[in-house]
């Protein structure tokens, strides 16, 4: 019998495996995929050597425990490089001096401004699932609706919303969207400021190294399907047939591929019900690699459903690589063609050499993207919700206490895991 298994080799996983490792004990990790890395996955661009993000990108400034893993790892942090140059597609014409034409830059800006207000109101609260808010019961198309938001500030909110959480907007709550903003004086400009630097190497590398730290037993490619709790231990069945039991569990996957695993006794109401509606985040990341565009160029608009374009730093061949998010179902053409079409709009100098991107809706392990809450989904994401449940623990950024959605986030809910099953009461 395995002392522990972990079932998830992403980020949380890993922050896991090493924290148990670290304190004596012996993991066994077990990943449907083929590979390591879950929602976080580096590799090659195009016909050159550069690892690039397929997944997550970014850490902020307060990311510590991801800082601290990637020194633990000799991993250096690559720097964001900063704007250099501002665009804004309005919708008519790629604009350079300003958002809008000068007659409507007024009422933009009140916009704006009062978007901001609504973010800051959010400092100090309990993060982004805040119920007494007035906004809580609101989906962001509702928020911008109710707030007579020019078009324009809708523009520029959704093109935000793409790259701070993503998910359809008459679905998801405009909380989160607020959320994100509030952090860094509550302006959209500001936004991505706070994604203030990069893992030199690739997150997926970073997971690659913990995971080989932890000293796991490792099983790629193989599914849990089912987990039963028997009392004195914990049965898993795996796609392959293979049965292997477990002293504890830790279920470290995404919320939304909980559903492919049978449990034994059920989830909790609120966890099965979350498994089946899902979390909301539906973002689409494509990777540009092109000629004729100077780093640090960000555009705002919307071109063949991508809305943020980021030239995001030099490849070693000399090509530019952009970065363009866009909501999912807005994106239906992920052809060449299309996303020639979509660089010529936001950067008319540019030719397009190759283009690259990963499917995490139609992933069966991940079945989305970085957390985004529907509307009236809160309650189901509450901390009593996904306690441990015998001998079974939850770890996943979707759930984390804190940064849910970001890399921080899976590895504070990795260790916290870690740590119940360790004894160890931080409280």
């Amino acid at each position: 019998m395995r002392d522990v298994v972990v079932i998830g080799a992403g980020l949380a996983g890993a922050a896991a495996a090493l924290r148990l490792a670290d304190a004596g004990r012996c993991v066994t990790v077990i990943e449907a995929r083929g590979r390591l890395g879950g929602r976080t996955y580096s590799r090659a661009m195009g016909n050159t050597t550069d690892l690039v993000e397929f997944g997550g990108s970014w850490i902020c400034d307060w990311h510590g425990r991801m800082k601290s893993h990637a020194a633990r790892f000799g991993m250096a942090l690559r720097p964001t490089l900063p704007v250099v140059e501002r665009r804004w597609h309005d919708g008519d014409v790629l604009r350079r001096d300003r958002p809008v034409a000068a007659d409507k830059l007024e009422a933009h800006l009140q916009g704006l401004q009062e978007v901001q207000a609504d973010s800051l109101a959010m400092l100090g609260g309990s993060g982004r699932l805040q119920t007494g808010n007035p906004w809580a019961v609101m989906s962001f198309a509702e928020y911008m609706e109710a707030k007579g938001l020019p078009e324009t500030v809708c523009r520029e909110f959704i093109a935000w919303w793409t790259i701070s959480g993503s998910g359809d907007i008459t679905r998801v709550n405009v909380l989160d969207a607020l959320h994100s903003a509030s952090k860094c004086g509550g302006t959209m400009e500001a936004m991505f400021e706070e994604l203030t630097h990069t893992i030199d190497g690739g997150v997926g590398t970073l997971v690659d190294r913990m995971i080989a730290a932890s000293g796991a037993e490792v099983i790629l490619g193989d599914a849990v399907v089912e987990v039963a709790d028997r009392g004195d231990h914990a049965t898993l069945h795996l796609s392959s047939g293979q049965i292997v039991l477990a002293g504890q569990v830790v279920l470290a996957v995404p919320v939304n591929a909980v559903g492919t695993i049978r449990f034994d006794p059920p989830l909790r109401p609120a966890q099965a019900r979350l498994a089946r509606e899902k979390h909301q985040g539906r973002a689409i990341k494509m990777l540009l690699q092109v000629q004729g565009v100077h780093p640090g160029v960000l555009v705002t608009g919307e071109a063949e459903g991508l809305r943020l374009m980021f030239a995001e730093r030099a490849l070693s061949d000399g090509s530019t690589l952009i970065i363009g998010f866009g909501l999912y179902d807005e994106v239906t053409d992920t052809s060449f063609a299309a996303m020639q079409r979509a660089v010529t709009r936001f950067f008319p100098e540019a030719t397009l050499l190759a283009h690259d991107w990963h499917d995490w809706i139609r992933d069966p392990w991940s079945a989305g993207t970085w957390v985004s809450h529907g509307l009236g989904q809160g309650p189901l994401f509450a901390g009593p919700e996904w306690a441990a449940k015998g001998r079974l623990h939850f770890a996943t950024s979707d759930i984390a206490p804190r940064e849910s959605g970001w890399f921080e986030g899976a590895i504070i809910a990795g260790e916290a895991v870690a740590d119940t099953i360790l004894g160890i009461n931080h409280t």
